[in-house]
């Protein structure tokens, strides 16, 4: 977060990265006025969180992404484009538009750039890329920075949130991905170690990205607590090359002996399964 301060207005910018959650991105922020003043809500919609396309080498992509207003007053909204970066623990990082060796940027383009959308109004900013005669995946971030249109106050704070949503257009030529597991342990964890959390490498060998969807079911050794949770649940990827450290809990959990079966799938056409047995608590 950055911010300026004015002596009068402070401008607060807040980045949100889109996640791979299935049912579009939405943001809540409060902007800070007078107590005399109802503060306004400000909540904005973005679908898809996420684009993904595979299309031939040499070839033109195009679609759009819906913008809603849901909040009270209107925002403007402008669009800039950046690299993006994904480490070992799923943290992304933004880079400079272009410097990276899979850099959509220079091949992409949007439409508008900038526009007013008033409240529960929806807008479509459409996208579009022609891409390269070879390549195998092409990654970029699509910031949408929306500015609340309110009368100005002494002493207020304005919230500009900033979106990103990220877009890869893969070669219909590239090899699937396919992940490697390893590194799997299990631990008892929680302050009242009621939860289990599996630790793991995953390492995609292919050249476009994965999604691994899966379930972990827990079991007790007396049959009272039978219970499947869903693995990656928030449908993070593994991009093409890259080690992923996963870390992830599930519960609660009974405090005695547990038989554990967790599956997810490591490639379009297999999964990765796993039986691990989890003694009782001080057993």
């Amino acid at each position: 977060m950055d911010g300026r301060y004015d002596g009068k207005r402070r401008l607060v910018r807040r980045t949100v990265f889109g996640s791979g959650a299935p049912r579009g991105a939405l943001l809540l922020l409060l902007l800070s006025v007078p107590a005399a003043a109802s503060p306004p809500a400000v909540s904005i919609g973005i679908v898809p969180p996420y684009v993904e396309k595979v299309v031939p080498e040499a070839s033109e992509v195009s679609d759009s992404i819906a913008f809603s207003n849901q909040g009270t007053d209107p925002v403007l909204v402008s669009v800039d484009l950046a690299d993006f970066a994904v480490d070992k623990a799923g943290e992304v990082s933004e880079e400079p538009p272009g410097s990276q060796p899979a850099s959509l940027v220079p091949f992409l383009r949007i439409s508008p750039s900038s526009v007013r959308v008033a409240p529960h109004q929806q807008v479509f900013f459409r996208y579009s890329a022609e891409t390269p005669p070879a390549f195998k995946q092409l990654r970029a971030m699509i910031y949408f920075s929306s500015r609340p249109e309110v009368p100005a106050r002494p002493n207020q704070v304005l919230v500009v949130a900033r979106m990103g949503v990220p877009i890869y257009v893969e070669s219909r030529d590239a090899k699937p991905a396919s992940l490697r597991i390893d590194d799997v342990k299990w631990e008892r964890s929680g302050e009242n170690l009621d939860f289990l959390t599996v630790k793991l490498t995953a390492s995609n060998e292919g050249e476009r990205n994965i999604r691994p969807a899966g379930f972990v079911l827990v079991r007790s050794s007396d049959g009272k607590f039978d219970r499947s949770y869903t693995f990656n649940e928030g449908r993070e990827p593994v991009l093409p090359g890259q080690k992923r450290r996963w870390e992830l809990s599930f519960g609660p959990v009974p405090a005695g002996d547990c038989a554990v079966k967790m599956r997810f799938a490591a490639s379009p056409r297999s999964s990765y399964e796993s039986k691990t047995w989890i003694p009782a608590i001080g057993g």
